[in-house]
């Protein structure tokens, strides 16, 4: 079970004051004491509230000299953009106490651009360590016309002004509901086998992750900088991508498809993407065909693209990366994949981003096909510039195909594990078992409201898009563990398909990236035969999706008149536990679990912080292990692993209502 704890009273009006900050920013003046607040309040008449005062001048200076304006469209792909929010964050995060944190957000959310304001401000909370674990809304919540076809919105319009009831349904709680039945897959509507998978790609809750991660763990911000220094940042950056992609490419499987296809930066993109979206000063979110050649305006960053992948190759085959100061470092060491990832990813903590750039952030910028800018603050992000849409576009997922064909590249240069490396002596997994795995369709409404504009401070209207997401019954592992002592083990589950692209069973030595980590461990393993359940909804790895902002502030009002309490989850943001499983077919999509135990230890666990995700303590090894790398044997041999075949089923939602 997750851990949790009782908010007190100082904690639960942090948390309403945060969602005060962040309700309908392009109307402040819908919050009369915050407006009134962030009219009167002067930064640079209170220098002594913030402990960074050269931070303070500086944004100062910034602001004086002209900033992004309320009203234009905000990218932190656009240096000085990125450079601007940066600055607010730094005084945001350098305020002495809670009270001046929130009137520098009531003064900015006034004075500056809403899109910097909203992103500054919440990279500040969760870095904040007065705001530690406080929730912020849903990205969609903020900014649902990025999230939902023009159609959706212009519907929520003609609704809320017009009362037009023709395309809605009836709320129990009185809001409007919009179905958006765009999200169901249909073989009748798209040219491209692509739009079979846009439940899962187009899944608001799995894309939205993506953009919280990025909130943790900014590409500008030095480990440490802001907060608990985070040793593990290339391998974890690696790791996520890895996971990524491998559940990406089960669900193609699951449909049918083979693996996404590789891109060349001299030949036309293979695959296209129409968004039907626009920002909310109207202008329309940059679109491509398929088989589109690249815009001449990205012709230097095609440049700069392919010197940087060829010395990327060269580190990798050479073992060396340069340093600024001309020395170099071998990466051929246990930590050589902190080292590589954040090379790759051009974070701050890479060892010379001078030389190595930041390849995906100018990948993202070639292949979202965004125009070209007409000056200094006009500028139109593709969706490949969004973090927390960035998911739906099909050439995110090839991007992620090619960094990590580095990262697997890499490993081929490792030893390879040995029977000796992952064995576990006087154990044996005897058995696997696992119930019935069944996936469904259900619907769930998202708050939309933010898409119309609210007439004044008294109109409460509540709109909501309905959408079908993928989902699967709870199912249960029965594992049994022969031990020939006691002693303390640490099992791992892992999932991945039964089959490749061409039908052919999966090697797992060869496909051991593959598979995804779903659930991890420790056992108390006694002499003699161990039975081991354990549910799939008990994983630290994976939560629930969230309530919506208007149900979570309620719940934070009562529990601050003392009608309810609330409980502090130990894991504010985790990944939508319904959609671990690919969907399955009605006569059954094969795929397959590795279960893995070996030794466990505390002094072999290693403590990972988190501004974002919490605390958890993870095995001292690689991450991924022991899948994280070739071994010279079939790992599947191990008397300690064990690898199970099930078929996933999928049934309609009305079938599984009567089934549960």
């Amino acid at each position: 079970m997750v851990e949790t704890k009782k908010a007190g009273k100082e904690f639960l009006n942090k948390q309403r004051a945060v969602l005060d900050l962040l309700w309908r920013p392009d109307q402040p003046e819908l919050k009369p004491e915050l407006h009134a607040t962030g009219q009167s309040y002067k930064i640079e008449a209170n220098l002594d509230c913030y402990s960074n005062q050269d931070a303070v001048k500086e944004f100062l200076v910034l602001n004086q000299r002209g900033m992004l304006p309320r009203g234009e469209i905000f990218s932190i792909f656009h240096s000085d953009h990125l450079r601007e929010a940066i600055a607010l964050f730094k005084v945001l995060y350098n305020s002495k106490d809670f009270d001046t944190f929130c009137k520098t957000a009531a003064w900015a959310r006034i004075h500056v651009n809403e899109g910097m304001y909203v992103y500054a401000f919440s990279v500040a909370v969760i870095h904040y360590p007065e705001t530690f674990r406080i929730r912020l809304p849903s990205l969609h919540e903020l900014y649902p016309h990025l999230f939902f076809k023009n159609e959706v919105i212009r519907t929520a319009y003609d609704a809320k002004l017009y009362n037009d009831p023709t395309k809605t349904v009836a709320s129990s709680d009185g809001a409007i509901i919009i179905p958006d039945n765009n999200s169901i897959p249909s073989s009748e509507c798209g040219s491209r086998d692509e739009y079979k998978l846009r439940y899962f790609i187009e899944d608001v809750y799995s894309n939205e992750i993506h953009y919280f991660s990025q909130l943790s763990h900014p590409f500008w911000m030095k480990s440490g900088e802001f907060g608990p220094h985070f040793p593990k940042r290339g391998e974890v950056y690696f790791f996520a991508l890895r996971l990524q992609v491998a559940r990406y490419n089960m669900e193609r499987f699951s449909n049918g498809l083979g693996e996404i296809e590789d891109f060349d930066w001299s030949y036309p993109i293979p695959y296209g993407y129409h968004p039907s979206m626009s920002y909310h000063n109207g202008l329309p979110v940059p679109h491509r065909s398929d088989d589109a050649m690249l815009p001449n305006h990205k012709l230097g960053l095609i440049k700069e693209l392919r010197n940087l992948e060829q010395l990327f190759a060269s580190a990798i085959d050479s073992g060396f990366v340069f340093h600024k100061n001309a020395t170099f470092e071998s990466i051929r060491t246990r930590s050589g994949i902190e080292v590589l990832g954040n090379l790759i990813q051009g974070n701050a903590d890479s060892v010379n981003h001078d030389l190595y750039g930041n390849y995906e952030l100018l990948a993202r910028d070639v292949l979202g096909f965004s125009p070209a800018p007409r000056g200094k603050y006009d500028v139109v992000p593709s969706i490949m510039q969004v973090y927390g849409l960035s998911l739906r576009d099909p050439m995110y997922w090839s991007l992620v195909k090619r960094i990590m064909s580095y990262h697997k590249k890499f490993v081929s240069y490792l030893p390879k594990y040995t029977y000796k490396d992952l064995a576990f002596p006087d154990v044996k997994i005897e058995s696997v078992a696992v119930d019935k795995v069944e996936t469904y369709f259900d619907d769930v409404d998202y708050l939309i409201s933010a898409a119309v504009k609210a007439r004044n401070v008294d109109d409460k209207t509540l709109i909501k898009a309905r959408q079908y997401r993928l989902n699967h019954k709870p199912y249960t592992y029965h594992i049994t563990v022969n031990s020939k002592a006691a002693i303390q083990g640490y099992l791992s589950i892992y999932m991945g398909p039964k089959y490749d692209s061409n039908h052919e069973e999966i090697d797992l030595t060869k496909y051991y990236d593959q598979f995804i980590l779903l659930d991890a461990w420790g056992v108390d393993l006694q002499p003699g035969i161990n039975k081991i359940k354990r549910s799939s909804a008990e994983s630290e790895y994976v939560g629930c999706d969230p309530v919506s902002s208007d149900v979570f502030y309620r719940e934070i009002e009562r529990a601050i008149t003392g009608e309810t309490l609330y409980e502090i989850p130990k894991y504010p943001y985790r990944y939508p536990e319904r959609l671990v499983i690919p969907k399955g077919s009605p006569e059954g999509v094969p795929f397959q679990f590795f279960v893995h135990v070996t030794p466990y230890a505390e002094k072999r666990m290693y403590h990972f912080h988190s501004a974002l995700f919490g605390e958890k303590k993870i095995l001292d090894k690689p991450l991924g292990f022991p899948l994280d790398r070739p071994s010279d044997f079939n790992i599947a041999d191990l008397p300690n692993a064990y690898l199970k075949e099930f078929k996933v089923y999928h049934k309609e939602g009305s079938e599984i209502n009567e089934s549960i």
